[in-house]
């Protein structure tokens, strides 16, 4: 019973804290990619942006991934933001897959997308970048070389990542992981068991919580065991310092490869 109720705490946890991602019935999948140039535009250099489930709103603050991009922007790498929940929903794509196979489709959807259009260049190898949920579908991905060399990645980077799936990090490409330290929903122990790797950095920023680089969550998502008694336990949190640290880390390693 004990375990039963532990279970359906953390699930409770973990799924209040990310809101569904609302599509309109006309919505197209292309309508949920957005491509975000470079000050000193260049086709061969760019990097693709793959959010957590709630995609590139959480809660009321849409404007994180860009904001996050525009610093890229200024390093001369354009950003590929592939709302990806929401664009796989309007694909209305009828095959029975898990979730790791849909982030894993989608990506593939909106690199061609970019391709067509011209924003990128398709000879030209690029990385990605994930938060959260997305490491779902990037933790596989960086261990396939094949899929790796198709999609012309040579570089992935993570923020907090999911690994429901509890599978070992054995990356073909250099990949950067970011956590924190105090992460409730994203747990560092899990991830320092299964994602130890060469070719793999781990960097814990030991006060921060989940969302530590989202600047709007400043006062932080909260529960009590008992409403206005017990003690706050943060599961989600900006920490200034671990967010001013981690996009210089990602800056750094996406202009190192």
């Amino acid at each position: 019973m004990k375990t039963i109720f532990k279970l359906l705490l953390i699930f409770s946890l973990f799924t209040s804290c990310i809101p569904m991602q609302k599509v309109p019935k006309d919505a197209k999948m292309t309508d949920f990619f957005h491509f975000q140039k470079a000050k000193d535009y260049d086709a061969a250099k760019w990097a693709v942006f793959l959010p957590g489930t709630g995609g590139l709103r959480i809660f009321k603050d849409t404007m994180h991934y860009y904001n996050i991009a525009e610093k890229l922007n200024a390093k001369g790498i354009s950003v590929l933001l592939v709302d990806n929940v929401a664009a796989y929903k309007a694909s209305k794509r009828e095959v029975d897959e898990e979730e790791p196979a849909q982030i894993l489709w989608t990506l593939e959807e909106a690199l061609k997308w970019a391709k067509q259009k011209g924003d990128i260049d398709p000879n030209s190898d690029g990385s990605i970048v994930g938060w959260s949920r997305a490491g779902l579908g990037l933790i596989p991905l960086a261990n396939d070389a094949k899929e790796l060399k198709k999609l012309n990645i040579k570089s992935i980077a993570l923020f907090y990542p999911a690994n429901g799936y509890e599978i070992q990090l054995k990356p073909k490409v250099p990949v950067l992981i970011m956590t924190g330290g105090r992460d409730r929903i994203i747990k560092v122990d899990d991830i320092l068991k299964h994602m130890i790797a060469e070719n793999a950095t781990i960097q814990v920023y030991d006060e921060a919580y989940h969302g530590y680089d989202v600047e709007s969550l400043k006062k932080g998502k909260y529960y009590r065991y008992i409403p206005f008694i017990t003690k706050k336990h943060y599961l989600l949190k900006y920490d200034e310092e671990a967010a001013k640290e981690s996009i210089e880390e990602l800056i750094k390693f996406l202009d190192n490869k």
